[in-house]
């Protein structure tokens, strides 16, 4: 599993980059847009490093205090094990299994049934679950969806996320800045000052404006394909758990089924075991989680065994290619 989470960081680290050049890209074409000398360069400079320390301080907060934000729009509370022994018992179980420091074990007062695991650093996660999932799930299908979490926190999945969601908010604050700056006259006021400018002028707005339309489509796309795989991974590290596919499968059946209405904030809902909100019937570029079907249909299928090798050849088998890392450390 060990390079399972060295491949994971590797393609966090290649989207990570794209994403920063989409916001080092629009840094600097928001400050040549808003330069009343755009060929001495200043400008895009000036622009490209207010960007990158808005993100900076956006990732430091983050880093600070994500987890409790994120939580506290949840409207979660924490769980002790007097108030809970059964809960508490299925997650210390897991974190021995997974050999991870004991999290902290958040409920969240709706009949919604959904779970999400959070944390910048393993020794100070948090898994969360919904008292509707609590509720109606037995002990086996609680333990395979909390395994799943747990799984994220495994793979340094929730930090990956964190940080994509960040360049991914960042990106989009500042194609509305650029945006909002056009239509609000900056281009009029760019050709005032820049008289006889004519053709370039024309081809820097232009450009200026397809960047800031594009770059949050990209960034999106970027993020969402980072957090769909994910998924798949944290399904197949929870097996490896648990040895149990069908009480996962089971678990997600039901989860799918719920209608309730669940809104745990945009950067939570990339984190929650299913979509928030929305039933899902076909993968699409602008979906955080895979096809819940897939995801069921693999874990049903797996017969043959319940370690990672065999829910790849599974994977492949059901979604017709086969593109998760694999596990090159061999015995």
């Amino acid at each position: 599993m060990y390079e399972l989470i060295k491949s994971n960081r590797r393609k966090s680290f290649v989207v990570f980059i794209s994403m920063g050049l989409l916001l080092m890209g629009l840094g600097a074409a928001i400050g040549a847009f808003m330069d009343p000398d755009p060929a001495s360069g200043q400008g895009a400079i000036s622009g490209l490093f207010i960007a990158i320390i808005i993100w900076a301080i956006q990732s430091l907060i983050a880093f600070a205090g994500g987890d409790q934000v994120i939580l506290r729009m949840a409207k979660a509370r924490e769980v002790h094990s007097d108030e809970d022994r059964e809960l508490y018992n299925i997650i210390e179980e897991l974190s021995i299994a997974s050999g991870l420091p004991m999290p902290k074990i958040y409920v969240i007062d709706t009949p919604a049934m959904n779970a999400f695991a959070t944390g910048m650093n393993p020794n100070k996660s948090v898994v969360a679950i919904t008292q509707g999932l609590r509720s109606r799930l037995n002990r086996q299908e609680i333990q395979a969806v909390m395994a799943h979490e747990m799984s994220h926190i495994y793979n340094r999945d929730v930090r990956y996320m964190t940080f994509a969601s960040i360049m991914l908010g960042t990106i989009v604050i500042i194609s509305e800045i650029l945006l909002r700056s056009f239509i609000w006259g900056g281009s009029s006021k760019r050709s005032s000052d820049n008289k006889g400018g004519g053709a370039a002028q024309i081809i820097i707005v232009v450009v200026v404006i397809l960047l800031a339309i594009l770059a949050p489509i990209l960034a999106r796309m970027f993020y969402f394909s980072l957090s769909r795989k994910r998924e798949y991974l944290a399904d197949a590290t929870s097996v490896s758990f648990t040895r149990d596919p069908i009480s996962l499968a089971n678990a997600l059946e039901k989860i799918s089924a719920d209608n309730t209405l669940f809104d745990p904030g945009k950067m939570t809902a990339a984190m929650c075991i299913n979509k928030p909100r929305v039933k899902e019937h076909k993968e699409n570029l602008a979906s955080t989680h895979p096809p819940i079907q897939k995801r069921i249909a693999i874990l049903r299928a797996m017969s043959m065994g319940t370690d990672y090798d065999t829910y790849m050849k599974v994977y492949a088998s059901v979604i017709g290619k086969n593109d998760l890392p694999k596990d090159k450390k061999k015995k």
